[in-house]
């Protein structure tokens, strides 16, 4: 089977943008024009769970800024993608940030994540800007940047700036503390310099993206924020921290200990700290093929927000779900009756997606609903929403509901899991009268649900009625 899936290539980035895939291009648009109306020197956090696109997010932003800047140096899509990108933002971006009002934006992406083992993020992160400069040098097989950057950063600004490169490197290298005293200011000057001269022919400011912090050692992550802090206060840069401020705590706190008040700590260097916004959950089922509206794609609607899925949890859903869908061959050897086929669809709709999210978040709980010992799953999950596959049961119908109303509704869920899963199953017809005979569980059609689900679980024995 081929999935969607939202790994951060550029190919994903560019076809999620361009279809709109997860509904985020409005608040693309939002945080361009956001960043468009910075003047100064601005660091920015961008908060979201593991998992919740933030890479693509970022990407998404520096494509269409790179689309949008004619001089810039390089692009890392065709000119005819580029044109394309352009298109959608001038036909869908807010007519209060037109096209023609944003100025040009040199962007630079750097994963500190894939750098973390460098001796000084310092070093790394302005030889990943420099080389983001250049369009002709290329490193194939280049030994680590401490061990290049005094040539390689060199060669490769050269052809840009005067600026002496290797000061900085040395600068980041101090034997003692005076030493260190005496040659800040020309470090912070060094830097400030080379930014100088290498904005003017490409843009009027420089973005630098800074992903996956939360990911690094701690030393490294606290160096990183440190040294951007004291030598990259150039007004024309605007540094944007995509990054779960929470893991990101967490790993400051290994340095500074669990008492430590990382959100304080934060404050020194986020001028604004935003949060990312949620995808647009119908928008993406709706690219998968999961049509609005049906029974199917509510209820995955609904455990995707109860259970508060991060857009890779979701991704992982939807895998598990198509590998265990119940196929028609299975079902071949059954009389499939009118009464089965609303059992199988309740199955199907219902069962088997609240299997695979017990399975990702709870194996506990799993092991308990499996064995039919656990309703809560099932009647929380539907107890709120239409459900036309139960509408066969008719409660309204039912004794039970002229004295309880729709108070009863949860113990009719109940009894309906009771139903499923246990052989023995009996309802009181004073209370609930026939209604319950209309749906029919039989042992192996449940049987050939758990044994889909099994593909992907660790119950690797058949599921056996008593």
């Amino acid at each position: 089977m081929k999935f969607y899936d939202l790994v951060p290539t550029n190919e994903n980035v560019y076809q999620t943008f361009l279809e709109d895939k997860i509904g985020r291009n409005p608040k693309v648009f939002k945080f361009i024009a956001l960043i468009n109306k910075i003047e100064s020197s601005c660091s920015i956090s961008l908060d979201g769970s593991w998992g919740s696109g933030k890479t693509i997010f970022v990407k998404q932003v520096k494509m269409l800024l790179d689309a949008l800047n004619e001089f810039k140096v390089k692009s890392d899509y065709s000119k005819d993608q580029e044109e394309a990108v352009k298109n959608v933002f001038i036909r869908l971006t807010d007519k209060a940030t037109p096209v023609g009002t944003i100025k040009p934006h040199v962007c630079v992406y750097y994963d500190a994540w894939e750098n973390d083992s460098d001796t000084d993020p310092l070093i790394s992160l302005a030889y990943k800007i420099a080389k983001d400069f250049s369009c002709e040098y290329v490193f194939e097989d280049a030994p680590k940047v401490q061990e290049v950057v005094s040539s390689a950063l060199k060669t490769i600004v050269s052809g840009i700036t005067n600026i002496d490169v290797n000061r900085i490197y040395d600068d980041c290298h101090f034997n003692n503390k005076l030493e260190e005293i005496e040659k800040t200011k020309s470090l912070e000057q060094t830097i400030s310099e080379m930014f100088d001269s290498l904005l003017p022919e490409h843009g009027d400011r420089l973005i630098v993206f800074i992903d996956e912090l939360d990911r690094c050692k701690p030393t490294f992550a606290v160096k990183l924020l440190e040294r951007i802090k004291h030598y990259f206060s150039n007004p024309k840069i605007t540094f944007v921290f995509s990054t779960n401020i929470l893991e990101l705590g967490n790993t400051i706190k290994k340095m500074y200990g669990s008492d430590f008040d990382s959100d304080r700590y934060f404050d020194k260097f986020f001028d604004l700290r935003l949060s990312l916004p949620p995808v647009d959950i119908e928008q993406y089922l709706n690219n998968l093929g999961y049509w609005p509206h049906e029974p199917k794609t509510n209820i995955l609607v609904n455990i995707f927000k109860k259970y508060s899925f991060s857009m890779r949890e979701i991704c992982r859903f939807i895998k598990n779900y198509e590998l265990t869908k119940i196929s028609d061959r299975a079902l071949t050897n059954l009389t499939y009756s009118g009464n089965l086929k609303y059992s199988f669809n309740i199955l199907q709709c219902y069962i088997l997606p609240l299997l695979i999210v017990l399975h990702m978040t709870n194996s506990k709980e799993l092991n308990s609903f499996i064995n039919g010992k656990n309703p809560k799953p099932f009647v929380d999950l539907i107890d709120n929403i239409h459900s036309p596959f139960l509408d066969i049961l008719n409660i309204s119908a039912m004794p039970i509901y002229e004295s309880k109303r729709e108070g009863c509704r949860k113990e009719v869920l109940s009894l309906l899991y009771d139903k499923i899963f246990n052989q023995n199953f009996h309802c009181d017809p004073v209370l609930y009268g026939n209604n319950f005979n209309v749906i029919e569980f039989n042992s192996q059609i449940v049987k050939i649900t758990i044994e889909s689900f099994s593909l992907i679980s660790e119950f690797n024995k058949p599921f056996e009625t008593e």
